[in-house]
């Protein structure tokens, strides 16, 4: 009787034992500040060459009751291992920390532009009968180049007033990236005194507020950059007219300073912990290029003179 006891006592022990180590937990996903339940999962995300985002593959419900990333939990049961690959194109590297978490970080190298589909499959220990999704789940990703914007190089329009010639749009394009981009830029305008050196900074093109030290009629700033749905031309001509400024020389002078979209920053993602609160904390692509108009004043033509008729009296 006791030596069948001991066989039931320890038969217990070990199935205990095991269900024990079935169960035990593993934190998987070290998703960066926000909550998992914040991501997408519609099969597609765009990033930019040489940016690196996060990815996770939401885990079998049956095999891990406890991951509820709308509240934050990520345990997993352990053992479970998921494996991610490229399915089609090549370069896209992963970092996984733990074959066991089923978060990674996809990075694309420099000069990686194109259409790329990556699988994650996952796997069970063989407690839980070794048992392998096989076909898994597959997320296409769209590597584009770095948004840039530009004039097509510094550009420079000398013209009198009225002149024709003078441009009814000053347009800057925008290319790469993808989508809702922002935008920083200046504008600059002054006048020229007769030596043609600065003479005074306007707020505007109708001439009042002039001041001797440097200011900026439009000054979009990183900070609070202007919002650009698509790329292509983007006119950000803000001044109605090309006016001369009490009769002087004056000068318009549009700066891009830089730009981002909507992609690049998914690639800021991981540092900024998901938090977009601060727009200048994500990562702008410099520019410097210019657009300068120069509006002269006509001159105006003085009087005939003549000998008077009274010369000769």
């Amino acid at each position: 009787m006791k030596k069948n006891f001991l066989k039931l006592a320890a038969a217990t022990l070990v199935f205990f034992l095991g269900v024990n180590v079935v169960n035990a937990q593993h934190v998987g996903t070290t998703v960066p500040g926000t909550p998992a339940v914040d991501y997408a999962d519609d099969g597609v995300t765009y990033m930019i060459e040489g940016a690196t985002i996060p990815l996770y593959a939401l885990p079998d419900n049956f095999y891990h009751p406890d991951y509820n990333p709308g509240g934050g939990v990520y345990s997993l049961t352990e053992g479970f291992t998921w494996l991610w690959s490229l399915v089609a194109g090549e370069g896209l590297t992963f970092s996984q920390n733990d074959a066991q978490d089923n978060y990674v970080e996809l990075t694309a190298p420099a000069e990686s532009a194109g259409t790329y589909t990556i699988n994650v499959r996952e796997r069970a220990p063989a407690a839980w009968g070794g048992c392998d999704d096989g076909v898994g789940t597959n997320l296409t990703v769209n590597v584009v180049a770095a948004p840039s914007v530009g004039f097509g190089g510094n550009q420079t329009v000398e013209a009198c007033s009225g002149d024709g010639s003078l441009p009814s749009e000053i347009n800057a394009n925008i290319a790469g990236g993808w989508q809702n981009y922002r935008l920083a830029w200046t504008l600059q305008i002054h006048t020229l005194d007769n030596n043609g050196l600065i003479d005074l900074y306007y707020d505007d093109e109708d001439g009042t507020n002039g001041d001797g030290g440097q200011k900026f009629a439009v000054e979009i700033t990183i900070a609070s950059p202007q919002a650009v749905a698509a790329s292509g031309d983007h006119n950000i001509m803000t001044v109605s007219d090309f006016n001369v400024i009490n009769g002087s020389p004056t000068v318009y002078t549009y700066t891009l300073t830089s730009i981002n979209d909507q992609a690049s920053r998914f690639g800021d993602f991981i540092a900024l912990d998901g938090d977009d609160s601060d727009l200048s904390l994500f990562t702008y692509y410099d520019s410097g290029e210019t657009y300068t108009v120069t509006v002269y004043p006509a001159p105006e033509t003085g009087p005939i003179y003549h000998i008077p008729d009274t010369w000769s009296n």
